[in-house]
């Protein structure tokens, strides 16, 4: 039997199955059955240079999968102890009363299944209509959430419910692509903690000018009005322009939310939201970006519109038209609670707050920045991009042609200080002149 290699369509991310040995050595294109694009599909030549052009070319290159070696019976049993264990069963069923046994037992499983099945078909019903209900919310006039399918598992628990989740995609409207997609979700949800959560799981998302593939993803959330919400992933692989870029590790993304009615508007909701994000390490190129990523992000009293089935109500579902007129209202403040990592070898941290006012523009925001050993960000940026390198060596001389030192003195490091309530920048201590 020949060896079944999984590949997917490079514009829709449709799932295929290929054999490695029917793949011809430069290579074979092929239309995609469900988008209908060509796509070409070449063998991995075991040179990364040349994996990597074709990559860049837009080939699917298919890898070897390496066969296992042919392991004994689960149990370790030999074939002698098998066909003594078959004897005795064959003993069993030999006997008129046990044969009356498993049938009365039989017709009694049978009668509960039945039962519990119209019980369980009800729960069903009522969780994925309202999982497809929360998806629907979640989209807009723009980008679609879609469901292929849902199935529960036949019995489960009493008390839990398990399922999985198929063909979960994002897409994009006005482009008409993919921009994530997930193949199988595999779930469970226990009603009486008011929990879900996946098993682990892959994520493929398809943005702008990147791939990025997410390995080991679990998604768990609690509550019903005040929840909360992790989502995990073990390794992120972002491959951009046909190159492998940029990979991040323990990557963890937490979001709190606890609000109800607001009193001024029962159309709107009024609430305290907590966003978190930690990653363990990010590399690049084989060098080492980011490490120690700590971010921290809060909300007080941030109106959002409630979300009603049928179209969407024309004042209060506008997001931004909430967000210019009943946050000043509602005196929203946005903090930065924590910002830390260490970027390229760098300590840097970051503070702030922003008080929202009426008009938006009059808003008071304080923001400060302080990184340690500048110099190697520096480095990374003319690395990276020389044209941002040039901006900012742009900006630096601006702000020394105004007798302004950015670094601390006899030190590498920097210490910058936004204040836009009274339109003044203050750097290392130091102000500058009104913002104009």
């Amino acid at each position: 039997m020949l060896d079944q290699v999984e590949i997917f369509c490079p514009h829709c991310l449709e799932k295929y199955f290929v054999s490695l040995e029917k793949i011809p050595e430069e290579g074979f294109a092929t239309p995609c059955k469900k988008c209908g694009k060509p796509f070409t599909i070449v063998k991995a030549s075991g040179d990364p240079r040349r994996d990597r052009s074709n990559r860049q070319q837009g080939f699917v290159v298919v890898q070897a999968k390496k066969r296992r070696p042919p392991g004994e019976n689960m149990d370790g049993a030999s074939s002698a102890e098998m066909f003594l264990r078959n004897s005795f069963v064959w003993g069993l069923f030999r006997k008129s009363g046990f044969k009356l046994g498993i049938c009365a037992a039989g017709i009694v499983l049978l009668v509960v299944l039945g039962v519990l099945s119209l019980w369980k078909s009800s729960v069903h019903r009522n969780l994925e209509k309202g999982l497809r209900h929360t998806l629907a919310q979640a989209s807009d006039s723009r980008f679609e959430f879609k469901l292929e399918d849902i199935k529960f598992s036949a019995l489960g628990w009493l008390t839990r419910e398990r399922g999985c989740l198929s063909g979960l995609t994002l897409s994009d409207r006005e482009t008409k692509r993919v921009l994530s997609y997930a193949d199988r979700i595999h779930f469970q949800i226990d009603p009486s903690k008011k929990r879900f959560v996946t098993e682990p799981f892959t994520l493929r998302v398809n943005a702008y000018h990147s791939k990025t593939i997410l390995t080991g993803c679990v998604f768990e959330a609690r509550g019903a009005e005040s929840w909360q919400a992790v989502f995990r992933a073990k390794e992120a692989t972002a491959e951009i322009e046909g190159m492998d870029t940029m990979t991040g590790q323990g990557i963890e993304v937490t979001l709190d939310f606890n609000g109800g009615d607001w009193d001024a508007d029962p159309r709107l909701v009024m609430g305290h939201a907590d966003l978190g994000l930690k990653i363990a390490q990010v590399d690049s190129l084989g060098a080492n970006i980011a490490e120690s990523v700590d971010i921290g992000l809060s909300l007080m009293n941030g109106i959002f519109p409630r979300k009603t089935p049928g179209p969407p109500q024309a004042e209060p579902g506008n997001y931004i038209h909430t967000l210019k007129t009943k946050w000043a209202k509602s005196e929203a403040t946005a903090r930065i609670e924590r910002f830390s990592l260490r970027l390229v070898g760098s300590a840097v941290q970051l503070a702030g707050k922003l008080q929202f006012r009426n008009p938006l523009e009059e808003s008071e925001l304080d923001l400060s920045f302080k990184a340690k050993e500048f110099s190697r960000i520096m480095k990374f940026i003319h690395r990276m991009n020389s044209e941002t390198f040039d901006r900012v060596v742009a900006a630096l001389v601006d702000l020394d042609e105004r007798n302004v030192i950015l670094y601390a003195p006899n030190t590498d490091s920097v210490d910058f200080t936004l204040s836009y309530r009274t339109s003044r920048i203050k750097l290392n201590e130091k102000d500058l002149k009104p913002l104009t």
